[in-house]
């Protein structure tokens, strides 16, 4: 399955410079045979990885935030409009 949106955002495919960078560097690991550099290359991406959710996590946290304080202001707005019309009505 591959995801094409996000709430609203257009997600972008990978640039083959990218992907071709990414396919060069998993085959020069596979290819190597020092298991102590590989060990320790495995477990700072790990905690990188780590440190990238937690960052993502937060920015998308913000995002539904912002998104959410727009859509009640918005509301608020057409909420207004519509009590003016309703004066004018009444009259």
């Amino acid at each position: 399955m591959s995801v094409k949106n996000f709430l609203n955002i257009p997600i972008d495919e990978t640039p083959p410079e990218l992907a071709l960078s990414v396919e060069l560097r998993c085959r020069d690991i596979m290819a190597s045979d020092d298991t102590d550099n590989i060990k320790r290359y495995a477990t700072h991406l790990v905690r990188h990885q780590a440190k990238q959710d937690v960052f993502l996590a937060s920015i998308l946290s913000y995002l539904v935030e912002t998104e959410a304080t727009l859509a009640l202001a918005e509301i608020r707005k057409n909420k207004e409009k519509t009590k003016n019309w309703r004066k004018f009505f009444r009259k």
